[in-house]
Formats: structure tokens, sequence, C-alpha cells
């Protein structure tokens, strides 16, 4: 039986999807990246800049602070940015190498910065499925490899990345941290964004409220996983199993729809005495959201196998990720069951959302699926999508 969190889960559960256009050496996929970039968002191309706010900022707190939270890009003066050298495409091959590699990042991933140590990407996430024009859906910003079965999630926006960036500066106290915190508070305040987001950062806050960088930015800023983890892990060292649970959940309903907030839930749970149950349930709940959301490595789907009682720690990779796909299989048979016949929108994005998960599955190339990607996005008229995810189409 699941828990409590679970069942939320449960009801909470979508398969979002997200696009990447990413520069190349090659001028035809230049031309397309260019499009796709600095098209309005009153034609059938999407801005970016609607997403993704405050483009050059973001970029500039990245390169010179790192982006807090990431497994391999969290270093300053590492990141490079990426979607900026539209403008002069010529230096994109020598930062970010040929066509052909960069088109095997996750499909539906915008790229923003690239580590010049670890190559992983800092990358917009986004999800097709909702009115993007909006601005009330900005795109979850996240760490992702090339080649990489799916990506770590950071922050559900640009805005609550670079605050919280700007928190870290404030407590750092240094004269270049002091400018960070001023280049952050630059057009803020004019209305332009939601007004909870719109507030510039008072210099001396987190001291201010006297608990702390991390608690002030889960308290102040918004929900970043990896915060959670760290209070949930804190409490459960002190033996707080109660504390230490409630963090975790609450990661899971403030990050509705990636499966790495129950994969870590599902490992705190294993880690107490008499919640195996639980923990398999955890696990399992990973296997009814987009599986590339499960985390950047295929140790991470591991994981999800053996916590989820399906494979054992001594199991080969390729016979845990077998049984993995079985009960994905199993399960995505019974809500097909359950869901009965589909309109043609609700049989293309099950279709999508099919193509990847067993791309992530099977550690097949991202390049193959995008023309079929593609298509499946024109089949319901999403043209946008299909020249996001098909980057070398310009039907």
């Amino acid at each position: 039986m699941m828990t409590g969190p679970l069942v939320m889960a449960a009801i909470w559960t979508f398969r979002p999807v997200a696009a990447f256009v990413a520069p190349g050496t090659s001028v035809h996929y230049r031309r397309a990246y260019q499009r796709l970039w600095m098209a309005s968002s009153s034609s059938a191309t999407i801005s970016v800049d609607n997403n993704v706010s405050r483009m050059s900022v973001l970029q500039t707190l990245l390169s010179k602070h790192g982006a807090p939270g990431s497994r391999q890009c969290d270093q300053p003066n590492d990141l490079v940015p990426v979607t900026s050298l539209h403008e002069t495409p010529e230096l994109v091959s020598s930062m970010t190498g040929p066509d052909e590699q960069l088109s095997n990042l996750h499909p539906y991933l915008f790229p923003i910065a690239k580590s010049t140590s670890s190559g992983n990407y800092i990358c917009a996430y986004r999800n097709p499925f909702t009115e993007e024009s909006d601005i009330n859906h900005p795109w979850p910003i996240v760490e992702a490899q090339i080649g990489g079965p799916g990506m770590r999630l950071l922050a559900l926006n640009s805005e609550h990345l670079m605050r919280r960036i700007a928190c870290e500066c404030d407590t750092d106290g240094s004269d270049a941290s002091r400018t960070l915190v001023t280049l952050y508070n630059q057009d803020l305040g004019k209305g332009d964004l939601a007004s909870a987001l719109d507030a510039p950062y008072q210099a001396g806050a987190v001291e201010q409220l006297g608990y702390g960088v991390d608690k002030y930015v889960l308290l102040r800023v918004g929900p970043f996983p990896d915060l959670y983890q760290t209070m949930a892990r804190q409490h459960a060292e002190k033996g707080d199993e109660q504390s230490s649970l409630i963090a975790a959940e609450a990661a899971n309903g403030k990050l509705a729809g990636f499966g790495s907030t129950f994969r870590f839930y599902a490992r705190l749970l294993a880690s107490f005495p008499n919640r195996h149950e639980e923990s398999r349930d955890a696990a399992r709940m990973c296997l009814r959201l987009p599986l590339t959301t499960i985390g950047m490595s295929m140790d991470d789907f591991r994981e999800v196998a053996v916590l989820g009682q399906l494979a054992e720690e001594q199991d080969s990779l390729k016979d845990t990720i077998a049984k993995l796909n079985d009960m994905y299989e199993k399960l995505r048979m019974a809500e097909q069951e359950e869901d009965g016949s589909k309109t043609p929108e609700q049989a293309a994005i099950d279709e999508a959302s099919y193509l990847m998960d067993q791309t992530a599955l099977s550690g097949a190339r991202w390049s193959e699926i995008r023309p079929k990607l593609g298509t499946i996005f024109r089949s319901i008229d999403r043209v946008d999508m299909a020249k996001f995810v098909d980057l070398y189409s310009d039907k």
C-alpha cells in the first residue's frame, strides 16, 4: 500500500517534456538554433526569454559563482555561456565540439552554460504541454551530460537559482560577491516579473534572519532538492526520523514530477528500521514519472531498481536495467487499461514519453530519436516543439 506522500505524488504525476536546440559547426545547424532562440513568442516558436528570464544575468552569475546544487558545475569561473554565442557561431565549435556530439544531449533540454572542467551542461528543461507563453510557466534548471540518460534538478526556474546565488554571495562578503549581488538586483522591481520574484535582494537579509543561508533560501527563496536532502540527512543523523522524512516529503510535493526526489526518499526510508516496504513503493514511484528525471547516470537507475526490490546489488547493470524495464512495462500496461480511449494529443504525449523512457533505459543515442520526436509533435500541430527536437528540419 502506498503511503500518504506517495498517494499525493500519484495525483500530481505527469510526464513533462522539454526541448533543446544547441549551436553547432554546420551552417544548417546554426540557422536552426538561431531561429529558435530569436523567434518572437507570437510565432509558432516560443521565445526562450519568456521562460528562462534574464538569460544574460543568469549566465554571468553561473560563470562567476557556479551552479549551486549541481554535481560537477558548482565551481567559480568554470561555466561558459552557451546560448549567448548565437551571435558569434564561429566560436561555438571550439567550446561545444561537433554537431554530432551536441545533438546527443537530452532532446528536451536547452543549454545555458557548459563546464570547462567536466563537460556537463546547465540547461533549461522544457514542458511543451503547458501554455509556455504564460510567464507563470518557467522552465526548471537542470544539470545534464552529453549522452547521459537523464538530468539532475537544480531549481524550478532561473529566478530561484539566481536569487540563491545572490544569497550565497551576500554571506561571502567579498567585493566580487557584492558585485554579483548588484548584478542580480539589476532590472528587478520594475514589474517585469511575477511579484514574488521581482523584489531586489536586500544585503544582509540572510544574517538578519539568523538561520544560515541554506534555511534562508528554503524559507524565503524557493524549494531546492539538494537543500531538502541536506536537511533530511541532518535530522536523520540526530536521530529525528519524523523530521527527516518530513523534509524529504516536502521535496516530493514542492518539486512534483521529478523522479530524483522519490529516489532520495526511497534511500532515506531504507535507512530507517521497518521502512522497507515504503522504500520499495517510493522507488517504484520513479517509474510512473519521466524516467529521465531519475538522475544523471545509470547508477541512479540501478539504485531505483535495488531500492524498488526489483534487482539485487550484485546483479550486472544489464540485468538490473532489464528488470527495471519489466516493471516499467507492467505499470505502463496497467495505466493504459485504466485510461481507456485517448485523444490524438494524449496518444502523442504517451508516444513521445515512451520513446524518451525507452531511450533512457537502453542507452541509445538521443540524436537517433530526434526525427521521430519531431514527427510526433508535428502530428498534433506542435511545430515549435518539432523544430526544437528535430534540429535539422526546416519543416
